[in-house]
């Protein structure tokens, strides 16, 4: 089982048309893939209940043991923000005693304990991201949280509750902070580099050429700590050359350049779509206005920080297929 669910997450990963799938191709082409390889007779809808009614609402899929509801399963299309949705699907698994609920895109995964006491974000006791975490790890955790046995054992809810309490919580963090600032200070991207360049706009109206960014963070790094797992440190002198010139390269060719001009835009968030087009090598968003880049017009319309790549599709001149701006975005080097 493991490894079956590994090659579908890196089936799903290798998919550059994913971000243009809507909801019922996620459906179709991830959730119910996975829930097969889970143990879950996709197609007995006594077990996997699609469009389960509460309330005169529905919750897109009730996974359920012996005509007893254990899961609630809301699934949104791709390029959708989750925030704005778990208020609902707790609500439902609230209302119903549904101990284990679950909200997804098909590439993040939220985990809720619905009966447990706290906000919305306290009941959450674990995210998975298909592309962000290792694939082994990541099958490991879905076939734990929710594999047709473990589920019919309650092994599930166990798991789960002991997650929430924090101690496996705790000691993943303590043990991968000191890699993620690792990687941060010695082998930044160009995500970090576009992060830098967003900032420095909102501040003074003015965008750095990438290479002057990156010759920024090395100078800047030096003299950084470097922490092992163990908790040893060791002094950071510059970023690798080869990561220098890498960064650079990519950053100069995806950093400054929107699509052609004509291309159609939208973007999805807490409910509402924000439509745009691509005008003289700026995005003009209905309402808002003009902006120099993808995550100017994220933030403006959001009011928080975040990658604008991975908010909106687009649809280039002459096409009729939506994509994902990012996945446009990394064909084009």
């Amino acid at each position: 089982m493991d490894n079956r669910i590994r090659n579908l997450i890196l089936d799903v990963r290798s998919n550059e048309r994913i971000g243009t799938f809507d909801e019922a191709t996620t459906k179709q082409a991830i959730v119910l893939r996975l829930l097969s390889e889970l143990g879950w007779p996709v197609f007995n809808t006594e077990e996997v209940k699609p469009e389960y009614s509460v309330s005169n609402r529905r919750v897109d899929y009730a996974l359920r043991i012996n005509n007893s509801n254990k899961v609630f399963l809301e699934v949104k299309k791709v390029a959708e923000d989750l925030e704005g949705h778990q208020k609902q699907l707790l609500d439902y698994s609230f209302q119903e005693g549904v101990r284990l609920a679950v909200l997804t895109n098909g590439v993040t995964w939220w985990f809720y304990l619905p009966l447990s006491e706290g906000s919305w974000e306290q009941r959450k006791y674990f995210a998975i991201d298909l592309n962000q975490q290792p694939p082994e790890d990541t099958a490991k955790r879905f076939i734990d949280f929710l594999s047709r046995e473990n589920i019919t054992t309650e092994k599930a809810i166990s798991v789960a509750e002991t997650l929430l309490k924090g101690r496996v919580k705790e000691n993943e963090i303590n043990k991968n902070l000191p890699r993620a600032w690792n990687k941060i200070i010695s082998e930044p991207d160009e995500l970090l580099v576009d992060l830098i360049n967003e900032t420095l706009e909102k501040i003074c109206g003015y965008r750095a050429e990438p290479e002057k960014i990156v010759s920024f963070i090395n100078e800047n790094v030096k003299g950084s700590t470097n922490i092992s797992e163990n908790g040893s440190k060791k002094t950071v002198n510059e970023i690798p050359t080869k990561n220098r010139d890498h960064i650079t390269q990519k950053s100069t060719k995806t950093s400054r350049s929107l699509p052609p001009n004509e291309t159609a835009c939208k973007f999805v968030y807490k409910g509402t779509q924000f439509n745009g087009i691509i005008k003289n090598r700026q995005l003009v968003v209905e309402k808002f206005g003009k902006f120099a880049s993808f995550s100017a017009a994220s933030v403006e319309v959001t009011k928080t920080s975040r990658n604008g790549w991975r908010d909106w599709e687009i649809k280039l001149p002459g096409e009729t297929q939506w994509q994902l701006a990012d996945t446009w975005r990394k064909k084009q080097h």
